[in-house]
């Protein structure tokens, strides 16, 4: 394919994740959008390589990939361990600043917002147009404005995947701060052609919770997938935060694909030539492919890549594969249930009142090192736990809440394990209350994992019997808790 400018203009064949819990985000997208497993690795995304690529120090993750019905197009899912991801604001809006949005063309409509109702993702607002022209908007796990489209914008494109798969990526948005730099970068320094499909009017900035916004847009010819880039006017976007690192959870790039070296080649001195800096000079494997990150000028992320066809495809998970072909980012789970005699609210004010919680969890003193961003002990906040005797030491922080249905947690300070998270789910039944605590995690040091879940298992059964049910009977009973207090609302929902 030609661009514009002359030359090679490349596809875009990636959109890439940082994903907090990557087999809860992975499952929306593949049991919602009946997108396809194609295989993974965490021995590819670690060490030098890997970290020059990403421009991370030390960067580790495990990474997943997942395919629609594009011909040659894959979602990359990434869970860090290094560095931790950033939890994506609770007030990010699709005007903000970076790679914000995503559009996936379905076959049924109707079964597809079921099927994400099922999963916890209702539409931002009702859907718009006429049957056979409708849209929505959801927020996927990590926060990404995803739209829901049963028009397709690239019809003609439509046969020429994969049949048996039930959706197609149809779009990416990047909002930015000046849009003719932006635009200028993706034309000239990554050779693409400007598209005239119609793919949203003003209208549909009330999908994702900005009607009445004013901006201007530039859209671009990425093959099978279209690349928006949008400047809004008002509201204008946030920038993004001064600690921004590409680990941060969201969208963290998207990638132009080659099949051909010297296209490869190509590409990569289009967009240094319009100054677009590298991370490291182009990885070449040998048999396999090429890949490079580059800096647009504004400091947008962007991948070069290149695969052959056959086995580099199948290794870079541009072929499905069964979903066991894939490493696990944990390895190990524990869980236990317990039946406490008080009502949810109650059990829910007991769980995430974490001023109160050396009374039950084992570590003395519990500290808030940071509220949370609607509420004290809602989603964002953390906790600095001691163990007993001042041995030990980590930090928790609170992933997302439902409103006395469940809490996500996760370890990104001290721990002696790897991807250690947590998911708490109340069920009020008959006056009691149901509680299920899980905890997922892969040991450090190889070899360990059974004695370290055996150990922790029981530690986990000694808590909930041995002092949370007590703790919150006891209490209750003395009438200490109270309900429908302001650490009940809602926060940090996904």
């Amino acid at each position: 394919m030609a661009s514009r400018t002359g030359g090679f203009a490349p596809p875009l064949n990636q959109i890439a994740f940082s994903v907090v819990d990557l087999r809860l985000t992975e499952r929306w997208f593949r049991e919602g959008f009946g997108l396809l497993p194609a295989g993974g690795s965490r021995a590819l995304m670690r060490g030098p390589v890997a970290a020059n690529v990403q421009g991370l120090p030390r960067a580790a993750s495990t990474c997943w990939w997942l395919l629609g019905r594009n011909s040659w197009f894959q979602l990359e899912l990434f869970q860090f361990e290094r560095p931790i991801a950033n939890l994506k604001p609770a007030d990010f809006r699709p005007c903000d600043i970076g790679y914000t949005r995503i559009g996936i063309w379905v076959d049924d409509f109707d079964a597809t917002l079921k099927r994400l109702a099922g999963l916890g993702s209702q539409p931002l607002t009702e859907p718009s147009g006429e049957r056979g022209e409708r849209r929505a908007c959801v927020r996927n796990p990590d926060g990404v404005y995803v739209e829901i489209m049963e028009d397709d914008p690239l019809p003609h494109v439509n046969q020429r995947g994969r049949a048996d798969c039930p959706s197609a990526i149809r779009s990416v948005t990047v909002s930015v701060h000046q849009l003719s730099d932006a635009a200028a970068f993706f034309e000239t320094g990554v050779g693409l052609k400007p598209s005239t499909v119609a793919l949203h009017t003003p209208e549909h900035e009330a999908l994702w919770g900005l009607a009445g916004a004013t901006a201007d847009s530039r859209l671009f010819d990425g093959g099978e997938v279209l690349i928006e880039v949008v400047q809004y006017l008002d509201p204008a976007g946030k920038p993004r935060p001064s600690d921004y690192h590409l680990s941060d959870q969201g969208i963290l790039n998207i990638a132009f694909g080659a099949r051909r070296k010297a296209d490869f080649n190509a590409v990569y001195r289009r967009a240094e030539a319009f100054g677009a800096k590298p991370n490291c000079r182009p990885v070449h494997l040998p048999g396999a492919g090429s890949v490079v990150y580059v800096n647009d000028p504004h400091g947008l992320s962007v991948e070069i890549l290149r695969t052959k066809s056959g086995l580099a495809d199948r290794i870079f998970g541009f072929e499905p594969r069964p979903m066991h072909k894939r490493p696990a980012p944990d390895t190990r789970r524990i869980e236990h249930r317990v039946n406490i005699n008080a009502p949810v609210d109650v059990v829910w004010e007991a769980i995430t009142d974490q001023d109160s919680m050396a009374e039950w969890i084992g570590f003395d003193p519990v500290t808030v090192r940071k509220e949370g961003w609607t509420q004290r002990h809602g989603a964002g906040s953390e906790r600095l736990m001691q163990g007993p005797r001042g041995v030990g030491r980590i930090v928790e922080q609170v992933i997302a809440t439902s409103s006395q249905q469940s809490l996500r947690y996760r370890v990104i300070e001290s721990s002696p394990l790897t991807c250690h998270q947590g998911e708490i789910t109340l069920k009020q039944s008959d006056g009691h209350t149901e509680l299920h605590w899980v905890i997922r995690f892969r040991p450090k040091l190889a070899g360990t994992g059974a004695l370290l879940q055996k150990v922790l298992q029981a530690k986990l059964l000694s808590m909930l019997d041995g002092r949370l049910r007590p703790y919150i009977e006891t209490s209750t009973a003395a009438g200490v808790f109270t309900t429908g207090g302001s650490e009940n609302a809602e926060t940090g929902v996904r």
